[in-house]
C-alpha cells in the first residue's frame, strides 16, 4: 500500500510539473501573440494619425486656394448671380421645380 501511494505521488508530481511547464509555455505564447497584436494596433493608430494630418493639410482652406490658383484658376460665383444656374432634367429637379412653383404661389 505504501509503495502504491509513493508511486502515485511521484507520478502525480511529475505530471503536475509537466502540466505546469506546458501551461507556462502556452501563456508565454499567448502573451507574445498579444504583444504582436498590440504592436499592429499601434502601427495602425500611427497610420491613422498620419492620414488625418495629411487630410487636414489637404483640406485646409489656404491649401485649397493655393492649389486652385496654381492649377485650376477657378473664380467664385457671386451669390446674387446664382439664380441663372439650371439643374439637369432629373426626377429630383422636377420635384424641386414643383416645390419652387408652389413656394412662388404662396409668396
Amino acid at each position: 500500500m505504501m509503495r502504491f501511494l509513493t508511486i502515485f505521488i511521484i507520478i502525480f508530481s511529475i505530471s503536475g510539473t509537466v502540466w505546469s511547464m506546458w501551461l507556462s509555455n502556452e501563456l508565454k505564447n499567448e502573451e507574445l501573440k498579444l504583444k504582436i497584436i498590440k504592436n499592429k494596433i499601434t502601427e495602425i493608430d500611427e497610420k491613422i494619425r498620419l492620414v488625418d494630418a495629411e487630410w487636414s493639410y489637404l483640406t485646409n482652406a489656404k491649401n485649397i486656394e493655393f492649389l486652385n490658383n496654381k492649377y485650376l484658376k477657378l473664380k467664385p460665383i457671386p451669390l446674387k448671380d446664382i439664380s441663372f444656374i439650371k439643374t439637369k432634367n432629373t426626377i429630383l429637379s422636377k420635384k424641386l421645380d414643383n416645390v419652387n412653383s408652389i413656394l412662388k404661389e404662396v409668396n
